[in-house]
């Protein structure tokens, strides 16, 4: 019988696997910190951490595939002052690392960013290789 509970447990955390700990960053050419995000439990896109971002951004291919719809508009001022006007949406969650937001404000753009309307909640700690979201 213990056996038998033990091998349930394990496949339990085989098949439900944990989304908590820190998420991994990776760095491409441009040395810009990426990390997974998972969108609505399912889907998952690498997503580059921006900390000087107001909202996070998803691409319109992004959009169309999570079934987004634009609920307004803002004009955003970017890195190089240049100011911008993105449709505005909400996604039903993000999950990054175990930290999980629900009915995330995002703008519809041409980078994925993670940005404050994410993470603004938490206290980010970003070190060499990850990144942790604690509330």
């Amino acid at each position: 019988m213990e056996l038998a509970l033990l091998v349930l447990l394990m496949a339990m955390v085989i098949h439900f696997p944990r989304k908590s700990g820190p998420a991994i960053i990776k760095r491409e050419s441009d040395d810009l910190p990426r990390i997974k995000a998972t969108f609505n439990d399912d889907y998952q896109q690498e997503m580059i951490l921006d900390t000087g971002a107001s909202v996070t951004t998803i691409t319109q291919n992004m959009a169309k595939t999570l079934k987004v719809k634009p609920v307004g508009e803002a004009v955003f001022t970017l890195a190089d002052n240049k100011q911008v006007k993105m449709p505005l949406a909400e996604v039903e969650s993000i999950e990054v690392g175990g930290a999980k937001v629900e009915n995330v404000l995002v703008a519809i753009g041409n980078v994925p960013l993670l940005g404050q309307s994410f993470f603004g909640n938490h206290e980010v700690i970003i070190k060499r290789d990850v990144v942790e979201f604690r509330e």
